[in-house]
């Protein structure tokens, strides 16, 4: 838990990046899962927040490659 304080209260220019992936993420699973009581409107609800869920998953999973590829390349670049 302080390591997931830190890295929220961190001032890095990541912060907000991944503070709005989260954010995305708990709108998606929070919209997937209380629209079944809208009738028919309820598929396209689910559908959207899958939409919602699957892009905060993509979102974080570029960020992570892009720092991987920084990390692994950096010295290989620099030189």
């Amino acid at each position: 838990m302080k390591n997931v304080l830190g890295i929220i209260l961190n001032e890095s220019r990541y912060s907000m990046y991944h503070l709005a992936s989260i954010a995305l993420f708990l709108l998606g699973f929070f919209v997937t899962f209380t629209a079944s009581d809208l009738g028919p409107f309820a598929p396209l609800l689910v559908s959207g927040g899958i939409y919602l869920v699957a892009l905060s998953i993509l979102l974080q999973a570029v960020y992570w490659l892009k720092a991987f590829l920084r990390r692994m390349l950096g010295s290989w670049l620099a030189s």
